[in-house]
């Protein structure tokens, strides 16, 4: 797949999951839960086609209602997070910051981090995730 098709594919998903995302967003009266995300990938792009040595691959992650991952990180990748539907709670240390459709965040190389969905509704996000091989 090429650059072209790549950003393509996101804009579609993104598209999409903003019409999804009109829908109200209210907090839970429960505490969160730990639980996992479902990830489903939407395209990978072998970096070669520009002279580099790596990929960057898209991916679709849903966060139920009332769920926290697990800490994480990223290692050997940098990651560029497009919010398609719900409010997001993002956790780095003892710093909390909330997103909400549209909103992009940055997770670099060596970032320790988990997620929360405090919402009534599923948090959807694109990740575009790049890797260099060394």
């Amino acid at each position: 797949m090429s650059g072209r098709e790549l950003m393509a594919a996101v804009v579609r998903g993104i598209g999409l999951g903003m019409l999804a995302g009109i829908a109200v967003v209210q907090a839970q009266d429960k505490p969160l839960t730990k639980g996992s995300s479902q990830i489903d990938q939407v395209a990978n792009v072998d970096l070669a086609e520009v002279g580099l040595a790596g990929n960057s691959a898209a991916v679709r992650v849903t966060i139920p209602p009332g769920i926290m991952t697990a800490d994480h990180t990223h290692t050997g990748r940098t990651s560029i997070v497009v919010l398609v539907q719900g409010a997001l709670t993002e956790v780095r240390g003892d710093t909390k910051h909330q997103y909400k459709p549209g909103d992009v965040i940055t997770v670099a190389e060596g970032v320790t981090h988990h997620a929360e969905n405090p919402g009534s509704v599923p948090v959807v996000y694109i990740e575009i995730n790049t890797t260099a091989k060394k």
